[in-house]
């Protein structure tokens, strides 16, 4: 398999158990967000803020909405 390295040591000589732990943790990293996309994935989307929203111009003023309402 030719796989491009997890990660390269620029500075400084680690032993064999640093490089094997860093990439235990980098791995547990990956694995992790690779399981929290695949989640939010299967989910219901959440709507909240969606772009498409923020497309269309809000009624911001309705002249009409008050006219049984009396100003004194």
């Amino acid at each position: 398999m030719n796989e491009a390295p997890l990660f390269r040591v620029i500075k400084g000589n680690p032993s064999a158990p640093e490089v094997a732990a860093l990439t235990a943790v980098i791995q547990q990293k990956i694995r992790a967000a690779e399981n929290q996309k695949r989640q939010r994935s299967d989910s219901d989307p959440n709507l909240w803020g969606r772009f498409a929203d923020r497309l269309h111009p809000h009624t911001i003023y309705n002249p009409a909405a008050f006219s049984t309402v009396t100003f004194t």
